[in-house]
């Protein structure tokens, strides 16, 4: 069965061809159109996404989208384009679109952006029927599950803050639920009406970071052809993320401190400065406390930025929330495949509460999604688990009084990791640079596993 139903648009009958059969291999129902006009008449509120090209005849993509999104606001939009400016992306993202892809892409580039965009209208209608008063339960706010002492605390934080302008960091590992908390802030927000803008400091090199945040005028620098209007403007009413802060140049934080204290962006090149209503929400999965210790990062920022902090715990500390997110994540699974959903057994239930989960709920998610498609049972057992969560390992017995035998307690594969870590801490003196040295891993790394383990 269909596991979403995608409008395709595309004035190219080739490209037409070339990107349904990928989405419909992928087990997705795709509706093709070869206008604008034609997919606004196979529009409907069964349609969970529309794909665009940006450039046709007649209706281009940004018409198509506008008109779509008045019809089923709820509908994601990904973009298509062959010549992908800035511009043209903050336009896209301000009209709407989840995305956007640059040609040439891939069939694993389309289908990931694709499943993205997916998991976000997922979100958007379970927020939607949150505000409707049709939620299922108060541990189900915003796409976020679990009934832990932990994540009740961060249903009432989000819905304390939600309506201020504060400006919120998001800390926690990859796969907690960062982004989900984000997007909860900014639909349950005045500003939910206004654009929700994203950038990932990981993803943009150091020499353009300035560039993207605040603009430039032309002839800024070299190969600035044209005036470009940057993330915080395009962000102007409405929520700017500014995603894995942690990476932001020194001298680009010194930049993003004054905007935020001001209000005024000054776009590179330009001597004028303009005013801007932005919410600004930072995550990261490193310490930025450690890394103000060891002058990574500027300090004046990080108390800035952290005048709400909310911390996504891993998994790992709220193992009594993996039964309601089994449950909770088989059933969206099933509704989106179009499967009966299946029993779990004990047994299995208790292997994944002993289990380590490096990736959090995202791992969580991902093991399940590829049980059902695989197996499409009736009873998920212990023995359709992957075999790192099957597995316990118990370290060597050691001699104890009387030369008795001892078996040490049961320990988790990354244990071995932690005490790696903290051995070349102990032999570095604490200094993390050379700890990192000696690990032949980067600083940043050694941040994000220091945090993940819960080490200073």
């Amino acid at each position: 069965m269909p596991r979403a139903t995608i409008l395709l648009a595309e004035d190219d009958a080739s490209v037409l061809q070339a990107i349904g059969d990928t989405l419909g291999d992928a087990g997705y129902e795709v509706l093709r159109a070869v206008s604008g006009r034609e997919a606004l008449l196979k529009l409907s509120g069964e349609v969970d996404l529309l794909i665009t090209d940006l450039w046709m005849p007649g209706m281009d993509g940004l018409a198509l989208l506008t008109e779509a999104r008045q019809r089923e606001p709820l509908l994601e939009v990904i973009l298509i384009t062959g010549n992908a400016t800035v511009t043209s992306a903050i336009q896209a993202m301000k009209a709407g679109a989840f995305d956007y892809l640059t040609k040439p892409f891939t069939p694993p580039d389309l289908l990931e952006v694709v499943e993205r965009s997916l998991e976000h209208r997922r979100m958007r209608l379970e927020i939607a029927r949150w505000r409707a008063g049709e939620g299922e339960s108060e541990e189900q706010i915003q796409n976020l599950i679990g009934k832990s002492v932990k994540m009740q605390a961060i249903y009432d934080t989000i819905r304390r803050v939600a309506p201020f302008k504060s400006t919120v960091l998001v800390t926690g590992e990859s796969g907690t639920g960062k982004e989900m908390v984000v997007r909860a802030l900014h639909e349950l927000s005045p500003r939910k009406n206004g654009p929700f803008v994203a950038i990932n400091c990981a993803a943009v090199p150091a020499n353009l970071m300035e560039s993207e945040l605040f603009g430039h005028e032309r002839g800024a620098f070299t190969g600035a052809n044209m005036k470009t209007m940057g993330y915080f403007e395009a962000a102007n009413h409405g929520t700017l993320l500014i995603d894995e802060v942690g990476e932001l140049d020194f001298n680009v934080q010194a930049k993003l401190l004054r905007v935020l204290e001001t209000g005024h962006v000054s776009p590179v090149g330009s001597p004028k400065e303009k005013v801007v209503d932005v919410r600004v929400i930072a995550a990261t999965n490193t310490d930025l406390k450690m890394a103000v210790e060891d002058k990574h990062f500027r300090s004046d920022l990080f108390y800035r930025l952290n005048v709400v902090h909310i911390e996504m715990p891993p998994l790992r500390d709220r193992l009594e929330d993996i039964p309601l997110l089994i449950e909770n994540l088989l059933d969206r699974l099933c509704a989106e495949h179009r499967l009966n959903v299946p029993d779990v057994e004990d047994r299995a239930i208790e292997a994944m509460q002993r289990y380590y989960w490096p990736g959090n709920v995202r791992e969580l998610r991902n093991m399940l999604e590829s049980i059902l498609i695989l197996g499409q049972k009736p009873v998920i057992t212990e023995a359709d688990l992957p075999e790192a969560i099957r597995r316990t390992v118990v370290a060597p017995s050691v001699e104890g009084s009387g030369g008795a035998k001892v078996s040490l307690p049961l320990v988790d594969l990354d244990a071995a990791e932690k005490t790696t870590i903290e051995k070349a801490l102990r032999q570095a003196g604490g200094d993390r640079t050379r700890a990192a040295q000696l690990l032949n891993i980067s600083v940043r790394t050694l941040y994000r596993k220091m945090a993940r383990y819960g080490l200073r």
